[in-house]
């Protein structure tokens, strides 16, 4: 009784052609600070804030803080932002006036 070869078995990861799924992995900003990078989210170049967005960033960011302080108490987040936009807009007219 004669045998065939065998021939290898073609699987879906050896197909050709076959679709390769894309990451979804955002990149980490090479050199950055690990403490600096915990204090604020990275964003890519084309994505950076600048002057009204900048401040709303800050207002969002101490309004987020002003919620831990409370012990992260829900029902409070009016107050919390208000109070941080009050803060921040003052530290911003003080530094523009000296």
């Amino acid at each position: 009784m004669a045998t065939k070869p065998s021939k290898p078995r073609k699987t879906t990861s050896t197909k050709q052609g076959a679709a390769q799924p894309q990451s979804t992995v955002t990149p980490i900003a090479q050199g950055s600070n690990v403490a600096e990078a915990g204090n604020r989210t990275f964003q890519p170049a084309e994505h950076r804030t600048s002057g009204d967005q900048r401040i709303q960033e800050e207002i969002r960011i101490r309004a987020y803080e002003l919620f831990e302080q409370r012990g992260r108490l829900e029902g409070f987040h009016h107050d919390d932002w208000a109070r941080a936009e009050a803060e921040v807009l003052a530290k911003y007219r003080r530094d523009k006036s000296a």
